[in-house]
């Protein structure tokens, strides 16, 4: 090879150098002025949660319905309206003439009303039921949101290390390019990885940036700067165990089916009070005229009672009745099957925060140390360059591990308390979890019914 060539490839080879540097320069210095620019906070995440439930409150959801709710026990309360009735015979002046005005009054000697007022009260117990259930999932809803910016974090960091050694790794291959031990092309191939692990920064910024910001958005922000700032270690959610505890005693779902039951026994209470045969009071005056305009007057006292022969009410009370079976056999095969999802979430939980503890406890400290050595053997020309690429590859793989167990636990913990709050996971875990939710609630206040006072 010629001196000309030598120089040339020297030269192209410092200058792409310079390039990466000068690019990494670069990203540093962005990287450092938008943190210095960017006002952080630094979130935990009982204050998210808090921000999203100040924010959500002022939906008036639950003012409207407990409204809706006072307004039906009123409404549940009222006797049904009485009728008048008037009546003229003989309107021609060589006719006798009658004129009768009455009143007709409907009793409710049954209870119709008194179970229409119960109903009205297993709305409100509902409503309250409804809020803490609603609560859960905004709650659950926030926690996975906060713990996805936290693992966001956590892999801009690894990411941010593996352009570490990458620059190491290119700086060493340098330095034995210009002793003359390998070859350009191993430079280059070098300089292509640690371009890429420099887009990959960049990717892992930009999806903290989005995480950020789509925690934000639960209570109306668009803030790019918040931080959780946890080691790995906090972050695993070591508390999901006791938590799957405590809101089993709370399966708020559990109890929901309980005030569907007895809110079928009271439209049962009602159906059999419309099926028995209520009288009406009729009270009024009948006013003759004869020919002669001699008037007469008399009062009529009358009850009116409908013979429920074909209509009592049988086949609706047939299809309450088979809805309550049909509640109380889904409560029992909720409670069996609820329970074994759980346990076997739990189950897989376990396993994960076991591998998590091996890779972050053992794998990573002894994958670094064999990076390092294997580097510095190379520097020394003990190692190839391949060797330096598997163990960099490996350390690499090994970090990213870390991040998918940490992603994979907080999943499993987030589908373990839903269930056990008798939630959905699916309904928590979406990215427009809290607009779905919101979306549900509107159309059941809709269709809130109104309860008493018909005629």
């Amino acid at each position: 090879m010629s001196k000309n060539k030598l120089y040339q490839d020297s030269f192209i080879l410092n200058l792409f150098s310079s390039a990466v540097r000068t690019a990494v320069f670069l990203l540093i210095i962005l990287s450092l002025s938008t943190s210095v620019l960017a006002k952080t906070q630094q979130l935990t995440l009982w204050q998210a949660i808090e921000q999203v439930n100040q924010y959500q409150a002022s939906q008036d959801f639950w003012q409207t319905q407990n409204s809706i709710n006072d307004a039906n026990i009123q409404q549940s309360k009222l006797f049904k309206n009485p009728v008048l009735s008037v009546e003229q015979t003989g309107f021609g002046s060589t006719t006798e003439k009658e004129l009768a005005v009455a009143i007709s009054q409907p009793l409710d000697i049954f209870g119709e009303r008194k179970a229409q007022q119960k109903i009205a009260r297993l709305l409100i117990d509902k409503t309250a039921l409804k809020q803490k259930i609603y609560q859960a999932q905004i709650a659950l809803a926030v926690k996975y949101a906060w713990s996805q910016l936290a693992i966001a974090e956590l892999e801009k960091s690894i990411v941010n290390e593996q352009l570490r050694v990458s620059e190491e790794n290119l700086k060493a291959i340098e330095k034995r390019f210009n002793a003359g031990s390998i070859a350009q092309v191993d430079v280059s191939r070098a300089g292509l990885t640690h371009a890429e692990n420099i887009r990959l920064f960049r990717q892992a910024d930009l999806q903290l940036q989005v995480a950020a910001q789509q925690l934000s958005n639960l209570w109306g922000s668009a803030d790019q700067s918040l931080q959780v700032n946890l080691s790995a270690q906090k972050l695993w959610p070591k508390s999901s165990h006791q938590q799957v505890q405590e809101h089993l005693a709370d399966n708020y779902v559990e109890k929901y089916r309980i005030l569907q039951l007895l809110e079928s026994q009271a439209t049962v209470e009602q159906l059999s009070a419309q099926a028995r045969p209520h009288p009406t009071v009729n009270l009024g005056i009948n006013r003759s005229q004869a020919l002669d305009n001699a008037t007469q007057n008399q009062w009529v006292l009358g009850v009116s009672v409908p013979l429920n022969i074909f209509d009592r009410q049988q086949n609706g009370i047939k299809i309450t009745q088979a809805k309550m079976n049909l509640l109380q056999r889904q409560k029992e095969f909720y409670l069996k099957q609820n329970a074994l999802q759980i346990g076997t979430t739990l189950t897989a939980l376990q396993g994960l925060e076991a591998q998590f503890k091996v890779v972050d406890d053992t794998q990573i400290p002894l994958a670094r140390q064999v990076q390092s050595k294997i580097l510095q053997g190379f520097l020394a020309g003990k190692f190839a360059l391949i060797d330096v690429q598997q163990a960099t590859l490996q350390l690499q793989e090994i970090r990213m591990r870390k991040v998918q167990l940490l992603r994979d636990g907080w999943q499993k913990a987030i589908e373990a308390e839903s269930l056990s709050l008798g939630i959905q996971p699916s309904d928590v875990m979406s990215k427009d979890a809290i607009a779905q939710i919101n979306q549900n609630l509107w159309q059941d206040i809709h269709a809130m019914p109104v309860i008493g006072g018909e005629n």
